[in-house]
C-alpha cells in the first residue's frame, strides 16, 4: 500500500531518489522471509543494500509535500525492523542454546575418554 504509493507518486525531481525507499521497504520485506527460513547469509546482503537505498534516499532534504508520505513509510520500514530484531535475538537465543548443548556433549565425551585411558582400555 505504501510501497505502491511511493512507486507510483509524482515525486519532484529533487526527491525522485526517494523511491529507493520503497525499495528498501520491499528489501526489509524480503529479509524478513529470508529470517523466517534461517537464511540468514541472504539476511546480511539486503541489509547492505537497504543501507545503500536508504542513504540515498536521505541525502537530501525532504521537500515539505513529500514529508508525511515519507514519514508514513519511514513508520512501516520501523515496524519490520521491529520485527526483523524479534527474529534474530530468538534465532540469536536459539544458535546460543545449541552451541551450549554442544558445549555440554564434548565435555561429556571428554570425560568419558578421559576415564576411558585411565582405565587402560
Amino acid at each position: 500500500m505504501i510501497v505502491e504509493e511511493l512507486r507510483t507518486r509524482a515525486l519532484s525531481e529533487q526527491v525522485r531518489h526517494c523511491q529507493r525507499l520503497a525499495q528498501a521497504l520491499l528489501l526489509t520485506e524480503q529479509m524478513l522471509e529470508h529470517a523466517a527460513n534461517d537464511e540468514w547469509a541472504r539476511v546480511t546482503e539486503l541489509e547492505i543494500e537497504r543501507r545503500e537505498d536508504l542513504a540515498a534516499c536521505f541525502s537530501r532534504q525532504i521537500p515539505p509535500a513529500d514529508t508525511e508520505l515519507v514519514a508514513q513509510a519511514m513508520a512501516a520500514l520501523l515496524h519490520l525492523n521491529e520485527e526483523l530484531m524479534s527474529r534474530l535475538r530468538v534465532a540469536r537465543s536459539a544458535a546460543m542454546a545449541q552451541g551450549r548443548e554442544l558445549t555440554g556433549k564434548r565435555q561429556a565425551v571428554n570425560s568419558y575418554r578421559a576415564v576411558e585411558s585411565a582405565s587402560g582400555r
